[in-house]
């Protein structure tokens, strides 16, 4: 057993909360199977590489590239903010239709994800 400490946001911890007064069981309770419904289809999902492609899109435009971010996660922000960058210009190289390029940048995103 281990105890994780993330930034989330304060709209699903809300709900949370809800969910496990309504369930009658403890808020940690109803995180970890939330959790575990969550990775069940985040699998299911991995498995065809187009829905992989476009889950990790959205993880990183919408869940990393947060609007703000508090000052004890400044290096964070910064990476975002390359990410942010990286992938501005991927939406201009897709808009031009330079598969090569876009291909390029792709594979520059992933690596940047992976530092």
């Amino acid at each position: 057993m281990s105890t994780w400490s993330f930034a989330c946001d304060e709209g699903l911890i809300a709900t949370l909360r809800v969910l496990a007064q309504r369930l009658e069981a403890p808020i940690y309770v109803t995180c970890e199977h939330a959790l575990q419904a969550g990775i069940q289809e985040l699998t299911a999902l991995c498995k065809d590489e187009a829905l992989r492609e476009l889950l990790r899109r959205h993880l990183v435009e919408g869940h990393l590239l947060v609007p703000a971010t508090e000052p004890e996660s400044e290096p964070m922000s910064r990476r975002a903010l390359r990410i942010r960058s990286a992938l501005n210009f991927l939406a201009l190289l897709e808009a031009l239709g330079t598969r090569e390029a876009v291909s390029r940048v792709v594979q520059r995103l992933n690596e940047e994800l992976r530092s």
